[in-house]
C-alpha cells in the first residue's frame, strides 16, 4: 500500500509544489518522447499527455473482441507516469500515478526514477503491466 504524507511528499521522497522552472518545463518533452521510444519497443502503446505525463497501455490486458461483458466490465492494464522534480535537488523524475481512494481525491504519487533513465523506467512499466499468461487454458 502507497503510504500518503502531508501535501508535498509522498513514500519515498519529497515532491516539488512549487512550479517547474523554464529549463524543467522544456526537459520534461523530450524525456517523455524518449520513455514512450522505450515503452513501444517493449510492446506496449505509449503516448506523451500534456504536463509532463506518459501514458502507457499493454493490449495483451484487453479482453477478447467477442468478450462484450469482459469489455464493458475491465479498464485493461494501463498506467499513468508524471515527470515532476524531487526535493531537495529538485532533479526531475518519473512519478507513479496511482488513483485516490475516491475520484475526487487528486492522484497519489510513488517516485520511480529519474526521468533520464528512459530505459529503467520502461522495464519497470513494463513488469507492472505485464500478462504472465496469455493461454485461457492456463490456470
Amino acid at each position: 500500500m502507497l503510504l500518503v504524507l502531508p501535501r508535498g511528499q509522498v513514500a519515498g521522497g519529497v515532491m516539488s509544489e512549487q512550479p517547474l522552472s523554464e529549463a524543467e518545463a522544456s526537459a520534461w518533452a523530450p524525456a517523455a518522447r524518449a520513455l514512450v521510444v522505450e515503452l513501444l519497443a517493449r510492446g506496449l502503446v505509449a503516448k506523451v499527455r500534456g504536463h509532463g505525463a506518459v501514458w502507457a497501455r499493454n493490449p495483451a490486458g484487453e479482453p477478447a473482441p467477442d468478450d462484450l461483458v469482459g469489455a464493458a466490465m475491465s479498464p485493461g492494464l494501463s498506467q499513468e507516469v508524471w515527470c515532476r522534480p524531487r526535493w531537495p535537488e529538485r532533479d526531475l523524475w518519473w512519478w507513479w500515478a496511482w488513483a485516490g481512494p475516491s475520484r475526487e481525491d487528486p492522484a497519489e504519487l510513488e517516485p520511480l526514477c529519474p526521468v533520464a533513465e528512459s530505459v529503467r523506467a520502461a522495464e519497470v512499466i513494463a513488469r507492472v503491466l505485464a500478462v504472465p499468461f496469455t493461454d485461457a487454458s492456463v490456470s
